[in-house]
């Protein structure tokens, strides 16, 4: 190793990781990685790591001065957002997001207050000043939803029809809260929404993305899951014209100068509704297919940022307003419960030309149950083609390949994403 090559600590060691691990690796970083599982995939790959929990920041700062470290950094969840900016914090180097950025993008209720200061709109909640009385389950307009106000990864949320659900899921929604509060909104029962991603550049916000999220609700009482983010969205113009403009000023309002954002709305009859924002990385991985379209990749930008090294390289200004002009897909793969026996096809789908990416989460050996959360996810591909007929095809490909079968000999798909036929949404 190099006296002069520079180090990055990653927080959390998980399949999604692995991507960064090497991508780090290849722009000439020593990369660690810590977490507190054993043996988690990007251990495997990283050139050196700890077992120990990211929420330990004593003992990673231990770590991070002596190895002495010159970044931090963590993708693909938001509870490590937080504990890379706490690490940085006590380090005393830079990270890209602040502590009351995160607040408003952790927070539903400072979201949405956030997002009404600047006409974006969202879905109005019931009033909860006075708790879950029984006046105010007498006044819900059913169904509705539930959700805690500083969760993540759905969890802790439960779609209502009924003044029992509510008492149910609202208790469940305060278990799963820190600070054991809860919102509840009417459920708009929609297999479709839209997911953003921008952009900021030394101050310039840019929208990198707009996108159709499709998704799947497989029990009642649980929120919907992706099983298709579809680049460009068909609303694009839409959205730009009636949204993007508030979005921006919003953003801007935060005193955001550089990082990636995603944030999801609802689409219903002819409206948007945005819900929810992430400062980070998406799962999605839509770095890759946003160097695919424009020939930056937004993680080295985020890696050589947690360094502070000069990111002029990555000036995205130029393919502004959801620049896509390859048809792309993040398609996530949905299972059953069980326990997987055997996985087949994979090396197929990884020979096919349009497959970008492919992050798996589960092996042979595992339990998947029916939670309704995105444990239930096999993993994701990324996909990008020349035309939608192409993408459509590959998209089919995945699935007549794919074969997830459990002990049980069953097979454990359980939804299939038909990209031919348009959802009127």
């Amino acid at each position: 190793m190099e006296a002069q090559q520079k180090k990055i600590l990653l927080l959390s060691g998980i399949a999604h990781m692995v991507d960064v691990v090497k991508t780090a690796q290849n722009m000439g970083y020593y990369v660690i990685v810590t977490d507190r599982d054993a043996g988690s995939p990007a251990k495997k790959a990283a050139d050196k790591s700890y077992e120990v929990s990211t929420a330990d920041i004593d003992r990673l700062v231990e770590i991070a001065q002596a190895e002495k470290i010159d970044g931090v950094f963590n993708g693909f969840d938001d509870v490590n957002t937080w504990n890379a900016l706490a690490l940085c914090e006590r380090l005393g180097i830079p990270y890209y997001a602040t502590y009351e950025q995160l607040e408003i993008c952790s927070n539903k209720d400072r979201f949405k207050n956030h997002c009404r200061n600047f006409d974006v709109p969202v879905v109005e909640e019931y009033n909860l000043d006075n708790g879950l009385t029984e006046e105010l389950i007498g006044s819900l307009q059913f169904p509705v939803i539930v959700k805690p106000v500083d969760s993540y990864a759905s969890q802790g949320i439960t779609v209502c029809y009924g003044p029992e659900d509510v008492k149910a899921g609202y208790a469940k929604a305060l278990e799963y809260s820190k600070s054991e509060t809860a919102i509840i909104e009417p459920f708009i029962d929609t297999p479709y929404g839209l997911m953003m991603y921008y952009t900021a550049y030394q101050g310039d916000i840019v929208l990198s993305a707009v996108t159709d999220r499709h998704v799947h609700k497989h029990f009642a009482e649980h929120p919907p899951l992706p099983i298709a983010v579809m680049f460009p969205s068909r609303h694009r113009e839409q959205y730009l014209a009636e949204v993007d403009p508030q979005v921006r000023a919003m953003l801007r309002g935060m005193g955001i100068q550089n990082g990636v954002l995603l944030i999801q709305a609802l689409y219903d009859n002819g409206r948007f509704y945005l819900y929810e924002m992430g400062f980070r990385i998406s799962g999605s991985q839509h770095y890759n297919i946003i160097e695919k379209q424009t020939g930056i990749n937004l993680l080295e930008m985020m890696l050589d940022l947690s360094v502070g090294k000069d990111i002029s390289k990555y000036d995205t200004r130029h393919f502004d307003d959801s620049y896509i002009p390859h048809p792309s897909c993040n398609l996530p793969i949905l299972m059953h419960s069980g326990t997987i026996a055997d996985i087949r096809g994979m090396e197929e789908i990884l020979a096919m030309p349009e497959i970008l990416t492919a992050v798996v989460n589960r092996k042979a050996g595992d339990t998947v149950a029916p939670s309704g959360s995105y444990a239930q996810m096999f993993g994701r591909f990324t996909i990008v083609a020349d035309s939608a007929t192409e993408l459509n095809r590959a998209i089919d490909a995945i699935y007549d390949t794919l074969e997830i079968r459990s002990t049980e000999g069953e097979d454990m798909l359980l939804v299939r994403f038909h990209p031919e036929e348009i959802i009127k949404a």
